[in-house]
């Protein structure tokens, strides 16, 4: 199975968030060059390329009520804990960035230490004769019955990416993440899984 990771979206509706630092317009991939995937932007966006560390925040308030912030939220992207980085740098040690991140209360009370996280892998990894969606030079996941299948062989030693063909991509993450995840009592996160093949 491959996993879309996404927030457990259901305490949105208490944070309202604002960087505090940092210029989130001025964001951009080090690398915006073309190729054949969905073009590459100037924007926080996941591309599965990594970011200039310039622009990026490193404190960010969140209103509403206190309460403990879950090790996988939803700012300007993923933000981590110190325990969610450890489990993806075991498997992949190097690969992906992790900008740290103070989150703030209004009143400047420290709400949580994090790590605002951009996956950094940029692959093909849709199975083409068995995903249902229509192609049409990228995926338009549309909300409908289709099926959506990813390839092992195109996913290759990865554990986390962003599929370069996918319009709005999630990171995906494999199963053996996904349970190690599990297995370190991650809170937060939501998981949306889809068959692959070989």
């Amino acid at each position: 199975m491959v996993y879309f990771l996404s927030h457990k979206g259901s305490d949105l509706y208490s944070y309202i968030y604002r960087a505090l630092d940092g210029d989130i317009e001025k964001i951009r991939p080090v690398d915006i060059t073309r190729d054949d995937g969905i073009r590459i932007r100037p924007g926080y966006s996941y591309y599965g390329r990594p970011f200039e560390a310039t622009y990026i925040p490193t404190k960010i308030e969140l209103t509403g009520p206190k309460r403990p912030v879950l090790d996988l939220y939803d700012a300007f992207g993923l933000s981590v804990s110190a325990k969610v980085k450890d489990v993806i740098e075991r498997f992949e040690p190097g690969v992906h960035q992790f900008f740290p991140i103070q989150f703030l209360w209004t009143d400047g009370q420290l709400a949580a230490d994090r790590f605002w996280f951009v996956p950094c892998n940029r692959l093909d990894t849709v199975d083409r004769a068995k995903t249902t969606f229509e192609f049409r030079n990228l995926w338009y996941l549309d909300g409908s019955k289709k099926e959506l299948v990813f390839n092992r062989s195109q996913i290759g030693n990865h554990h986390v990416w962003i599929d370069k063909f996918i319009v709005m991509p999630t990171p995906a993450i494999s199963e053996a993440l996904k349970d190690a995840l599990d297995a370190a009592g991650v809170t937060g996160a939501h998981y949306q899984h889809f068959a692959e093949t070989d």
